[in-house]
């Protein structure tokens, strides 16, 4: 399955790319903001977009947002160290398929697990 990986901490992102990767998923694109995200979205066509929600330029909801218009059925994971119920809410109104909080510990076999089956999901319900 090919990810998008968006995130604006390059720790995060080499970090979940390598869970990903060994995981056997294929990271085709990074970005740290919404602009690059929505460059790599277009680019790349991702099975699926791992997305944080807090960044610099364009946050993740603003991208979730825009994906959505180019593609209304693109499944978005969030991703957020904050848990706060109405961006939440908000995100999976505009679409996301599913809102995954950080961190994700590469030693966690149950963070491992939940990564996996929430992108396999997310990716699942388009086919």
């Amino acid at each position: 399955m090919r990810v998008l990986l968006v995130d604006d901490s390059k720790f995060v992102v080499k970090s979940l790319q390598t869970i990903l990767e060994q995981l056997g998923f294929e990271v085709v694109g990074m970005a740290s903001d919404g602009h690059e995200a929505l460059a790599q979205f277009q680019e790349h066509h991702p099975d699926v977009t791992l997305l944080d929600v807090t960044m610099p330029n364009m946050d993740g909801v603003e991208c979730l947002s825009r994906i959505k218009e180019l593609d209304a059925d693109a499944p978005v994971v969030m991703l957020s160290a904050i848990q706060d119920p109405d961006t939440i809410d908000k995100c999976l109104q505009l679409g996301a398929a599913s809102f995954l909080k950080k961190p994700i510990k590469k030693t966690s076999p149950a963070d491992l697990s939940r990564l996996s089956c929430t992108l396999e999901e997310a990716a699942a319900k388009v086919v």
